[in-house]
Protein backbone atom coordinates (compact mmCIF):
# COMPACT_ATOMS: atom_id res chain seq x y z
CA UNK A 1 0.00 0.00 0.00
CA UNK A 2 0.95 3.35 -0.45
CA UNK A 3 1.93 6.22 2.59
CA UNK A 4 0.91 9.41 1.43
CA UNK A 5 2.24 12.09 2.79
CA UNK A 6 -0.03 13.71 5.91
CA UNK A 7 -1.93 17.13 4.87
CA UNK A 8 -3.67 19.13 7.07
CA UNK A 9 -6.15 21.23 5.56
CA UNK A 10 -6.85 25.12 5.44
CA UNK A 11 -10.77 24.66 5.95
CA UNK A 12 -12.70 21.49 5.92
CA UNK A 13 -16.94 21.46 5.38
CA UNK A 14 -19.57 19.20 5.12
CA UNK A 15 -21.75 20.25 1.91
CA UNK A 16 -25.62 20.58 3.38
CA UNK A 17 -28.53 21.01 1.60
CA UNK A 18 -28.30 24.78 1.58
CA UNK A 19 -25.64 24.40 -0.75
CA UNK A 20 -26.63 22.13 -3.28
CA UNK A 21 -29.19 22.15 -6.58
CA UNK A 22 -32.56 20.39 -6.53
CA UNK A 23 -30.43 16.94 -7.61
CA UNK A 24 -27.86 17.09 -4.60
CA UNK A 25 -25.07 18.41 -6.27
CA UNK A 26 -23.16 21.24 -4.93
CA UNK A 27 -23.53 24.61 -7.09
CA UNK A 28 -20.37 25.91 -8.33
CA UNK A 29 -21.06 29.34 -6.62
CA UNK A 30 -21.01 27.77 -3.16
CA UNK A 31 -17.55 25.74 -4.02
CA UNK A 32 -15.98 29.38 -5.03
CA UNK A 33 -16.85 30.89 -1.57
CA UNK A 34 -15.38 28.14 -0.32
CA UNK A 35 -12.07 28.39 -1.98
CA UNK A 36 -12.01 31.66 -1.72
CA UNK A 37 -12.32 31.49 2.06
CA UNK A 38 -9.35 29.29 2.28
CA UNK A 39 -7.31 31.13 -0.06
CA UNK A 40 -7.55 34.13 2.04
CA UNK A 41 -7.26 32.53 5.43
CA UNK A 42 -4.41 31.46 4.56
CA UNK A 43 -3.05 34.80 2.84
CA UNK A 44 -4.63 37.03 5.82
CA UNK A 45 -2.02 34.95 8.18
CA UNK A 46 1.22 35.61 5.53
CA UNK A 47 0.58 38.87 4.84
CA UNK A 48 -0.80 39.82 8.69
CA UNK A 49 -3.58 41.51 7.76
CA UNK A 50 -6.16 41.86 4.76
CA UNK A 51 -6.51 40.66 1.46
CA UNK A 52 -8.49 41.21 -1.50
CA UNK A 53 -9.23 38.33 -4.14
CA UNK A 54 -7.61 39.49 -7.36
CA UNK A 55 -7.20 37.14 -9.64
CA UNK A 56 -8.75 33.04 -9.78
CA UNK A 57 -7.89 30.92 -13.11
CA UNK A 58 -10.89 28.97 -14.97
CA UNK A 59 -11.69 25.68 -12.66
CA UNK A 60 -12.91 22.22 -13.69
CA UNK A 61 -14.72 19.99 -12.13
CA UNK A 62 -13.24 16.40 -11.90
CA UNK A 63 -16.09 14.78 -10.35
CA UNK A 64 -19.58 16.90 -8.82
CA UNK A 65 -19.78 17.10 -4.68
CA UNK A 66 -22.56 15.21 -3.60
CA UNK A 67 -24.84 16.20 -0.57
CA UNK A 68 -23.52 15.03 2.60
CA UNK A 69 -19.64 15.01 1.27
CA UNK A 70 -16.85 16.54 3.60
CA UNK A 71 -14.95 18.97 1.56
CA UNK A 72 -11.07 19.04 2.41
CA UNK A 73 -9.28 22.47 0.49
CA UNK A 74 -5.76 22.52 0.64
CA UNK A 75 -2.97 25.70 0.20
CA UNK A 76 -0.27 25.70 -1.37
CA UNK A 77 2.04 28.39 -1.63
CA UNK A 78 3.41 28.91 -5.03
CA UNK A 79 5.03 32.65 -4.88
CA UNK A 80 4.95 35.40 -2.20
CA UNK A 81 5.67 38.95 -3.75
CA UNK A 82 6.14 42.35 -2.38
CA UNK A 83 2.24 42.54 -2.06
CA UNK A 84 0.89 39.20 -3.64
CA UNK A 85 0.50 35.69 -3.09
CA UNK A 86 0.02 33.79 -5.14
CA UNK A 87 -1.51 29.91 -4.22
CA UNK A 88 -3.23 26.51 -5.50
CA UNK A 89 -6.02 25.64 -3.93
CA UNK A 90 -6.93 21.72 -4.00
CA UNK A 91 -9.94 20.48 -3.52
CA UNK A 92 -11.10 17.05 -2.21
CA UNK A 93 -14.45 15.33 -1.65
CA UNK A 94 -14.72 12.32 1.29
CA UNK A 95 -17.68 10.75 0.05
CA UNK A 96 -20.20 9.15 2.92
CA UNK A 97 -18.70 5.84 2.01
CA UNK A 98 -15.40 7.23 3.30
CA UNK A 99 -13.69 7.25 -0.38
CA UNK A 100 -11.70 9.93 -1.12
CA UNK A 101 -12.47 12.02 -4.58
CA UNK A 102 -10.44 14.55 -6.23
CA UNK A 103 -12.69 17.57 -7.38
CA UNK A 104 -10.99 20.47 -8.92
CA UNK A 105 -7.63 22.85 -8.21
CA UNK A 106 -7.41 26.95 -8.86
CA UNK A 107 -4.25 29.26 -8.84
CA UNK A 108 -5.52 32.27 -6.99
CA UNK A 109 -3.57 35.54 -6.13
CA UNK A 110 -4.42 37.78 -3.50
CA UNK A 111 -2.80 41.78 -2.43
CA UNK A 112 -2.52 42.73 0.57
CA UNK A 113 -4.66 45.87 1.27
CA UNK A 114 -4.76 48.96 3.86
CA UNK A 115 -7.58 50.13 6.19
CA UNK A 116 -8.33 52.38 2.70
CA UNK A 117 -8.67 49.00 -0.03
CA UNK A 118 -4.86 50.08 -1.50
CA UNK A 119 -2.24 47.62 -1.80
CA UNK A 120 0.53 47.28 0.65
CA UNK A 121 3.57 45.98 1.73
CA UNK A 122 3.81 42.17 3.07
CA UNK A 123 4.90 42.31 6.74
CA UNK A 124 7.69 40.76 7.13
CA UNK A 125 7.21 37.83 9.24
Amino acid sequence: MEQQEARVPVLRVRALPTSTNAYGRVQAGWLMSQIDMAGSLDAERLSRGPVTTVAVNAFQFAAPILLGDVVDLYVERLRIGQKSITLKISVEAQRMDGSHVRITEVIATYVAIDRDGKSRLLEAG
